[in-house]
């Protein structure tokens, strides 16, 4: 199966896209007339944004998954097949964080972290890997983050969890690419969602002057640049995790010190 397909035959599943950059990422796939498979955890959540995106039925599925529990990934997967036959785009979207200083920060607390945004996206790779393998074509967008790559003061489980996905991608994207398989990384700096801490205008003003831009991108830019990097269909487009944070390379702020 070739990855020349039209936008129309063509299935993206985005996880955690109840809200935030995966919302605009399941808007944004829609307009571009790709079928669509959208997850949370919550069923209320979901069947909200369900609602919101209001498409013809014969385009979105919404399935409520715990994509920290591997059976629960595996369903998702058997899901989406059974009702489109193909997957063409995975987007590893869902995390989790919380701030805290590093020496606050509980075992669970850890855990939960990497849980969310590591060992989930790890799951859901490995669950879509046969199906990709049988196409022979496919791509794997993993939602990474400019914290894995500078010091982020207040987020150390989530920084390391970032870059154990920035490593997870480089070596995917080496094992998998002679399947025809492409794995591939987005590393955003500060975005600006419904849910973001930069609505408070101080916090959003100290943002912005670190920004060589001046100005910190919406969810729907964001997810106008992803779709697009997952569109590059060179075999040799693999195992890069592109940053996409305006040109910022200083440490991240902290916002327990705001």
């Amino acid at each position: 199966m070739s990855d020349q397909t039209s936008d129309e035959q063509r299935v993206a599943v985005i996880t955690g896209s109840a809200s935030g950059i995966g919302l605009a990422l399941a808007t944004a796939a829609l307009e571009r007339g790709m079928r669509v498979v959208i997850t949370s955890r919550s069923g209320e959540k979901l069947a909200r944004a369900r609602e919101q995106l209001s498409v013809a039925d014969d385009r979105i599925v919404d399935v409520v998954a715990d994509l920290r529990d591997a059976a629960q990934v595996e369903r998702l997967v058997a899901t989406v097949e059974s009702r489109f036959g193909r997957i063409d785009l995975w987007i590893n979207n869902a995390a989790g964080l919380f701030f805290a200083h590093a020496q606050d920060i509980t075992p669970n607390g850890w855990r939960a972290i990497i849980d969310a945004t590591l060992n989930a996206p790890f799951l859901c790779c490995r669950a879509v890997f046969p199906v990709l393998q049988r196409q022979a074509a496919g791509c794997i967008l993993n939602i990474s983050s400019v914290a894995a790559y500078r010091p982020h003061p207040g987020a150390a489980h989530y920084a390391a969890a970032k870059a154990g996905l920035n490593s997870l991608t480089e070596t995917l994207g080496a094992e998998w690419a002679p399947y025809g398989i492409r794995v591939v990384g987005v590393a955003l700096g500060p975005v600006l969602t419904e849910a973001s801490r930069f609505h408070d205008p101080v916090l959003r003003a100290a943002a912005e002057r670190e920004q060589p831009t001046g100005r910190i991108p919406t969810a729907d830019e964001v997810a106008d640049v992803i779709l697009a990097l997952g569109d590059i269909m060179s075999p040799s487009f693999t195992g890069e995790t592109v940053r996409v944070d305006g040109g910022f390379r200083s440490v991240l702020s902290s916002p327990l010190d705001s």
